[in-house]
């Protein structure tokens, strides 16, 4: 069964024919690598090298970049890029476009026998002129960038053979995936590299300077990472608010959950940035719920 779920992200566009060469000085991202065929996830970090936003960049069309991020900070995200891109040929601006996210294991078919393409390598984008259609990471997840005239019709047509979702629905995916946003709860709090943004294949460390650079590749290439992104389950009824303390066996902050969705009535699954070590045996809150470990579907590489 295909889920189809309305998401409240936002878009950024980044347009003219120096849009990549200005976000790749900007981001954690190698612009390089994003073309109208291939997506990239990335974020944009402050001096201390902790992230103010994250997003997914799609070309569609070709020098026309969005960024797709979460709807509270494209405020601080747009007036942020502003100040920089002045003296690039280069415009920023927010599109009438539509965001559709689609799970399930069904998906595939439905989108090829409704629109006739369907990507199917992870970051993998494929386009028309009215939507944009990439394969996102963890099984069975697309995202959709649909233009305002096409956004209805598109809906009643996958709708009446896909069962409609939530946002629930859409982070459960996500924390499947391992991948955690930066939310407006969440923001300037971490870096890259605890929401394993390697992995993510969201950083490059060799691709020249952006804003926090240097910390950020201090940490990798002289510092031992300490803490990351782990996945957990937890028994309990209620959701955890972002930035939830949790805590060692002695009671001590061994880290904080960055997203958190129902599994069912009973049970949750979050992610959260834990110190490693202690990542077996962790609780959340003052309640001290135990956390039971789950895999990520990726490896992390610390270096030594």
């Amino acid at each position: 069964m295909s889920v189809i779920i309305r998401l409240t992200d936002a878009l950024l566009n980044i347009q003219g024919v120096d849009a990549h060469k200005f976000l790749q000085g900007q981001t954690t991202t190698d612009f390089k690598e994003v073309t109208p065929e291939q997506s990239r996830l990335g974020g944009y970090a402050n001096l201390k090298g902790r992230l103010l936003f994250s997003f997914r960049a799609i070309e569609w069309p070709a020098q026309s970049i969005h960024l797709v991020l979460d709807e509270n900070l494209l405020s601080i995200a747009k007036s942020t890029l502003q100040k920089f891109i002045v003296f690039s040929k280069a415009q920023i601006n927010t599109p009438d476009i539509c965001t559709i996210g689609l799970i399930g294991a069904d998906s595939e078919k439905l989108l090829n026998e409704h629109l006739g393409f369907c990507p199917t390598e992870i970051n993998q984008t494929i386009s028309n002129e009215h939507m944009s259609i990439t394969r996102l990471h963890g099984e069975h997840r697309w995202l959709l960038l649909v233009s305002a005239s096409a956004i209805d019709q598109l809906w009643q047509t996958l709708s009446q053979q896909a069962q409609i979702g939530t946002i629930n629905d859409w982070r459960l995916a996500q924390i499947s995936a391992g991948e955690s946003p930066v939310l407006a709860e969440t923001t300037e709090l971490y870096q890259p590299q605890e929401l394993n943004f390697l992995a993510l294949n969201a950083i490059s460390y060799n691709k020249g300077c952006y804003t926090g650079q240097e910390i950020i590749a201090r940490l990798y290439f002289r510092g031992k990472l300490k803490q990351w992104m782990h996945r957990f389950q937890v028994n309990t009824t209620q959701l955890p608010a972002l930035n939830s303390i949790v805590y060692d066996e002695t009671g001590h902050n061994q880290g904080h959950v960055v997203l958190a969705a129902h599994t069912d009535q009973q049970t949750i699954e979050l992610l959260a940035i834990v110190r490693h070590d202690y990542c077996q045996s962790v609780f959340l809150g003052e309640e001290k719920l135990p956390l039971q470990l789950l895999e990520l579907p990726y490896v992390i590489d610390v270096k030594e």
